[in-house]
Formats: C-alpha cells, sequence, structure tokens
C-alpha cells in the first residue's frame, strides 16, 4: 500500500492544522519560474487561516515573476536526512498599512 503521508485519500480537506499536527511542510512552486520555497503549516496559517493546504498556492504569489496563477502548494513529510538540506521560508512579521484615500466634496 502506498504511503499517503498521512493524509486520507477520500473523505474530509486536508488543512494546514492537519499538516501542523503531524509535522508536515508546504512546498510552494512556481510553475513559470520553477522556484519552490518550504513553509511551515503554523505560519501559513497565521496569514491565511486554517485552510485547504492545497488552497495556499493560489493565494500566493512568487517572489520571482509576481504571478500567482502558476503557483502551486502541496504538503510534505520529508525525512530527516532530506530536512537538513532544505532552506525554510519562515514568517518574521506582518505589517498593516493604512493609507488615506481623500474626494472631493462640491
Amino acid at each position: 500500500m502506498p504511503d499517503t503521508g498521512g493524509r486520507r485519500k477520500r473523505g474530509g480537506e486536508w488543512k494546514l492544522s492537519n499538516a501542523h499536527e503531524i509535522g508536515q511542510l508546504v512546498l510552494v512552486r512556481c510553475g513559470l519560474c520553477n522556484v519552490k520555497r518550504w513553509y511551515l503549516p503554523g505560519d501559513l496559517t497565521e496569514i491565511f487561516g486554517d485552510i485547504e493546504a492545497e488552497l495556499v498556492g493560489s493565494k500566493m504569489s512568487c517572489k520571482r515573476c509576481g504571478k500567482n496563477e502558476y503557483m502551486h502548494a502541496e504538503t510534505q513529510n520529508p525525512s530527516a536526512r532530506e530536512r537538513q538540506g532544505i532552506r525554510m521560508t519562515r514568517l518574521a512579521e506582518i505589517r498593516t498599512v493604512r493609507r488615506v484615500v481623500w474626494r472631493e466634496q462640491d
């Protein structure tokens, strides 16, 4: 039987909280410029909430080309040896920007 990485084949959605509980990582790839980045599911949950893991790619844009229509995300459970070579992208801070918009009144 193939290894499903802790996921069920059919049934409920696989959310970021499920991936965080069993120690999986989220791999996000850009299909246009072939860039891949690894994220912790807990960091992505702070930004997007507890959504389905596959939906993360459609909510992000590539740092290199700036497009988001080619982004694809998947959860993976790398071995300890593979984790040593992974360069993780971590959440440093979330900034909120306030912009003032004026309108002319007649």
